[in-house]
């Protein structure tokens, strides 16, 4: 059976799941404290606001770097949940579930894994000019924020490799609109920062309440997969 099947479209269901877990990436620890700083870099840094083509340029390559890295990440799980349709549903399910539970953990602090990133990656500080820069730091900065990530970004990668009709291009389709739902809002954000600075405070304010209730949230669907198995 091929992995790009021709009738395997991702569920509407879940890509309002992945929308949504782009966005609760969007609101972690690792993105929100961030944003001041690649606003300035996106803007043109101490030299004032960048001219609208060049912005537009920014932007683009920005996006264009989030989306590759996670819909890498997307055909990966696809192209594995669509190897692993011969297993049973049933242990397909428990093993999803029983993760899921331990992300959801990890949400509310329960457990700490150790994660980080190289420390030559950590320095990278690739300039923003033009598309193909900008696509580079794109790149770099999503690579550097998948250890702080994931919970959020594994529980997509599961879901996404746990569907029915899972495939490569399934995998695609529902990573890139997790991506999506991460960097739009950072865009907005980073172009509006000056009249979205009182809604940043208080996703700051509410950060843990959000990811307390991300944790939960994971954990029902978690046990709901292991108990209907």
């Amino acid at each position: 059976m091929s992995l790009f099947e021709a009738a395997a479209a991702p569920q509407p269901l879940s890509l309002w799941v992945m929308l949504g877990g782009g966005l609760l990436a969007f609101v972690s620890p690792c993105v929100l404290p961030m944003l001041p700083v690649y606003a300035m870099y996106l803007l043109g840094g101490q030299s004032g606001r960048a001219p609208a083509t060049a912005l537009v340029r920014r932007c683009l390559g920005l996006l264009c770097g989030f989306v590759l890295l996670f819909t890498l990440m997307g055909a990966g799980a696809g192209a594995l949940g669509s190897l692993l349709k011969n297993a049973g549903r049933g242990v397909l399910d428990t093993v999803t579930g029983v993760l899921m539970m331990l992300f959801g953990l990890w949400m509310l602090d329960l457990i700490h894994p150790r994660t980080g990133m190289p420390g030559w990656l950590a320095r990278l500080q690739p300039a923003m000019n033009g598309f193909w820069g900008s696509f580079v730091f794109g790149l770099l900065i999503a690579v550097s924020w998948t250890p702080c990530l994931t919970p959020v970004l594994g529980n997509a990668l599961l879901l996404c490799a746990s569907q029915e009709n899972a495939t490569l291009w399934t995998g695609i389709v529902s990573l890139a609109v997790f991506a999506l739902g991460l960097c739009l809002p950072m865009l907005a954000v980073m172009l509006f920062y000056q009249w979205l600075k009182g809604a940043l405070g208080w996703l700051r304010n509410h950060q843990a309440i959000i990811r307390r209730a991300a944790g939960v949230a994971m954990m029902a669907y978690g046990l709901y997969l292991i108990l209907r198995s």
